[in-house]
């Protein structure tokens, strides 16, 4: 008796190659991406600082810094975002600001959990992205890529838009 692999390898192919197709829906989901936005040079009290020589001094020279926010939907299994990276300032960290006696304190962390089927809101007061050192300033409506890097789904990457605070 003679086995028929042709139509059964054809078979296994086409089952492979479905389980293969780009529809697979990602299991880390991001959105509502922004950027507090941070005033530029000559535009006094906001970000701008005048030397006692009467020149203007750099953001980066100020230290000046800004915060993005974002939703995370985790549709696969639990997860950890470890790092964001961006070109945008010298460094940037995963913070968490809370009250501690009436006062509100921020503190960076290692990393933020992402459970199982779950959802993480980065937003002012609570879990944040600092963005330390910034390179220019940041304008309303202007746009800042944030690379979001996770233990499990790997890198993503997200524009941010700027907006006023």
């Amino acid at each position: 008796m003679k086995i028929p692999y042709l139509p059964i390898l054809s078979f296994v192919f086409i089952i492979v190659l479905a389980a293969c197709s780009s529809s697979v829906t990602p299991a880390i989901e991001i959105s509502g991406a922004w950027v507090r936005a941070v005033a530029g040079d000559g535009q006094p009290g906001q970000g701008a600082m005048m030397t006692p020589e009467g020149g203007n001094m750099s953001h980066t020279e100020l230290g000046m810094n800004s915060a993005a926010y974002l939703s995370i939907k985790n549709r696969g299994g639990a997860d950890r975002l470890l790092r964001v990276e961006s070109n945008i300032a010298q460094a940037v960290e995963l913070h968490e600001s809370m009250m501690e006696n009436d006062i509100m304190t921020m503190r960076p962390v290692s990393f933020i959990e992402i459970p199982a089927g779950g959802e993480v809101e980065l937003k002012p007061g609570g879990l944040h992205i600092m963005l330390i050192g910034l390179n220019e300033a940041l304008e309303p409506g202007a746009k800042v890529q944030l690379t979001l890097v996770f233990e499990k789904a790997g890198n993503l990457t997200v524009e941010a838009e700027v907006r006023a605070p």
